[in-house]
Parts: C-alpha cells; structure tokens; sequence
C-alpha cells in the first residue's frame, strides 16, 4: 500500500513487495523460524488500482513469482501458495465528484476477485474526505455482497484461466516484476535499496508521470480534470476536534500507565538498554517490557540508548492521483468565498454557432476545471463587437474561438485590439496552431493556446497566480 498509495505503478508494487517479502523469510529463517511455518504466516496486501486487466494479471504474476522463490527457499508445493488480501485504491479516489468513487470500488474490486484475491476489503466511497457514516458504510459491503451473492463471481475456479490477453500479460509482467526484483537484490535486498533511495526515486518518477499525464489530460479523473460539475457542492467532512481526541487518549494513557510497578519498569528499560541484536534475543525482552506496562516511545528510547538504533530511511509520501486538480480548483473556491470575485473566462466566439460551438464548449470544459467563471454567448459578426463585448464582461482572459480557416483573419485585428485596450487581459487562442502561424499569433497578443495537447494545469494556475489567488 506504501509504494501504491506513493503512486508507484504494478511491476514497483509487486517487485518491491516481493523483495520485503524476501528480507522477512531471511530474518525468521535466522531465527531458526522453518520455511513452512514461514510460509503459513505470510500474508500479501495489495491496492487495486484502475487498469482492470492490469490489477488481474498483477495478482496472476505475484502467484507465479512467490512459487518460484519459495521453491529457491526449500519449501514444498503446497507451501508456495500465497495469501493475497486486496484493497479497493486509496490512490485513485477522489474529492469532487465522490460518487464516482462507487464506481471505481466496483470494477476495482471486480478485477481483484477475478484476479484470485483470499480476501478483500472494499474501502468506503468517501474515505478521502471523512470519517466514513453509515451509509458509505454499507454500499461498500454491499459491493462486496453483489459481487458474491448476485454476479456469483467466487463460482468459477480461475475465471480468466486460458485467456490469451490476460496470461500474455501476465508473462510479460512477470519478466518486468522479476527484473525489477533483481535489481533490488543486487543492490543487497530492500533495507539497502531504500537506505539508498532506489524504489523512493523510482516511484517518484513514475508519481510524477501519473500527474503529467493528467495535466495534459492524456488521462481522465471524471469531474477533476475533465467535465468538472460546476454546481456541485461538497460532502461535510463532519471534522472531528482532534484537542479533545488526543486529551481522551492522553488520560487513558496515563490511567494505564498508573498501573505500572515503578521499579518493574526501570528494570525493563534497563534490561533493553543492556540488550543485543542476536536474532530472535530481542523480541522477548520487547515482551517483557511491554508486560511491565513500557510504552512504545518508552521501548524505543531505551533501545536507542542501548545503541539499537532504527533504520532511518526517506519515506514514500502517500498521494492521491487528483489531489493537484483539487487543490487548484478548492484555491479558486476559496478566493471566491472570500472575496467574491474570481477568474472571468470570456469567449469571443466568432461567427456563426456552428463555426465556434465545438472549440466554445472545449474552452468551456478546460476553464471550469479550474472553476473559473466563464461568459458565454452565440457569437460575434465582427473583431470589433467581440471585442467591445470583452471590455463590457470585464473579463481577465478572452478566449478566441472559431476555426482554424477563419483564424489568419480573425486572430490578428482581434488580440491587437484587446491588448490595445485591455492591457491587463490574457488573451488565449482556442487550437493548436500551425509552426508558421504561431509567431504570427503571438506577435499580434495572442498569450497562449489551448489544445488537447496543452498542459490544463499548469495553465490554470498561472491564471490563478495573475488574479492574486
């Protein structure tokens, strides 16, 4: 869950976690700890994500991966099954549009159960927003019930055994996973790589792909990044005050600890600071601290001060896939509430309705991610009408739109005339223009332009940085 909700993609998670998975059987095994002992204790958690046949073929080549290294270890056949629990993806919920969430519970748990989970927890649809109620509650179970009682999903043995697609993937996950898990044993297995930093920046770059690719809307967060509902009001996140909260956790500490024998406890401390790092000698002396009523800060004090030091390594921050679109679009909500003003899009829509429609309503749809205000209207006959128009809204951006055959006249006299008599406004060029046009755009005012290939968010932004937001 650490490397999924960090925004690591499958063949990091399953790499990554079969090499921690390698490092425990290490350490019981030094601990004298039998591989089928070993084995039976060893339980798998994965976050489904959003690529259904990825999620399936992920948990397809975990399977296949586990029985070849368990076998490397010694164990038997029937010890190189895995358990594999499965979580609907923190990652990929989002915010606004949170009913959306329900959806992708329900083909993330799909894929998850096809894909031969033991177990699974489908995670209520408002977990990013609050302490879940009673109803998200129960439509999450509920999932989970269709799944089992109505689509009789855990009917079939292997539901997609023989599938060309889906075992063709899985092989080549496999190679990935495996080349991947490699390279990690190299460098001295999974406590030296992250001491290096090697899955940190690995999940990094692919975390900052996932967010490039929704910048520049190569994918679709529905209701974030593309077809933003503007009347939408957020759920209450039913804030809970946290003072109180830790006040009562505090006092249960403390009435806790007063039951504590006082010499008991020194003893304890002073049995762990005297304590070594022979495998399988610390744990008990753990345990018998925390019998005599040590806390956890207390154990780690104390085995700090015998010289056991923690690993230290830089963490994977937890991130949610739309967590920047929000952020854009909660700074222009908030701007608006406190000062009751906002970014104004105005679209000079050239011609006639069906010359502008299909660039006004894309221009519509970038803007209003942002939950800018945008003014519409059917079109102008002239430059110079729309650009009085413009002046009336008194509008921070003026977007030009009609086609690309109308643009070498249009564009020129129109962006001219508005920086001309609107110094402050941003002027912005609906379609990607051709390389011999562009200069010519740009010399007559034109600020930026807006395509399917353009970065929405960085866009966005810069248009927020200019109101002062």
């Amino acid at each position: 869950d650490v490397y999924a909700n960090g925004g690591a993609n499958d063949v990091q998670e399953v790499a990554y976690a079969l090499a921690t998975a390698v490092c425990y059987v290490r350490q019981l095994a030094q601990r004298n700890i039998d591989i089928h002992t070993i084995a039976k204790s060893m339980m798998f958690t994965f976050s489904l994500g959003a690529n259904f046949f990825m999620e399936i073929a992920k948990l397809r080549a975990l399977r296949v991966l586990w029985a070849r290294i368990m076998e490397a270890f010694g164990a038997e056949e029937a010890d190189r099954a895995v358990h594999v629990h499965g979580r609907t993806s923190a990652f990929t919920k989002t915010v606004y549009d949170p009913y959306v969430n329900l959806l992708r519970n329900t083909t993330q748990a799909f894929s998850g159960v096809v894909g031969g989970l033991n177990s699974l927890e489908v995670s209520p649809f408002d977990q990013p927003i609050r302490k879940s109620d009673d109803f998200s509650r129960r439509i999450a179970r509920n999932i989970q019930v269709m799944l089992q009682t109505e689509f009789e999903l855990r009917q079939p043995v292997d539901p997609v055994g023989g599938s060309w697609y889906v075992e063709t993937l899985a092989a080549e996950l496999c190679e990935k996973i495996w080349a991947e898990f490699q390279t990690i044993e190299s460098k001295g297995g999974i406590v030296a790589a992250l001491k290096e930093g090697y899955p940190q920046a690995q999940v990094k770059a692919i975390l900052d792909e996932r967010f490039k690719n929704l910048a520049f809307r190569k994918d679709v967060a529905v209701g974030n990044n593309m077809y933003a509902n503007m009347t939408e009001e957020l759920l209450d996140p039913k804030p809970e005050n946290q003072e109180t909260l830790r006040q009562k956790r505090a006092a249960q500490i403390d009435e806790y600890l007063a039951g504590a024998e006082a010499d008991a406890v020194v003893k304890a401390q002073a049995t762990l600071e005297a304590s070594t790092t022979e495998p399988g000698a610390l744990i008990g002396l753990i345990e018998l601290g925390a019998l005599q009523k040590l806390t956890i800060r207390q154990i780690r004090k104390a085995l700090d001060a015998g010289d056991i030091s923690s690993e230290t390594i830089e963490p994977i921050t937890a991130h949610r896939w739309t967590e920047q679109f929000e952020a854009l679009r909660m700074r222009t909500e908030n701007y608006k509430q406190r000062m009751k003003d906002n970014v104004k899009v105005f679209l000079a829509n050239m011609g006639p309705i069906p010359q502008h429609k299909p660039r006004a309503d894309f221009s519509t749809g970038f803007f209003e991610v942002g939950a800018f205000e945008v003014i519409k209207n059917d079109g102008h006959e002239t430059t110079a009408d729309a650009a009085k128009a413009a002046r009336e809204s008194g509008a921070d951006v003026v977007v030009i739109c009609s086609t690309d055959d109308t643009y070498p006249e249009l564009v020129p006299p129109l962006a001219k005339e508005l920086k001309e008599t609107m110094p402050n406004v941003t002027v912005i060029l609906a379609g990607a223009p051709p390389k011999d046009l562009e200069p010519v755009y740009r010399e007559a005012g034109v600020d930026d332009f807006i395509s399917v290939r353009a970065n929405c968010y960085e866009i966005l932004n810069t248009l927020q940085d200019k109101k002062g937001m």
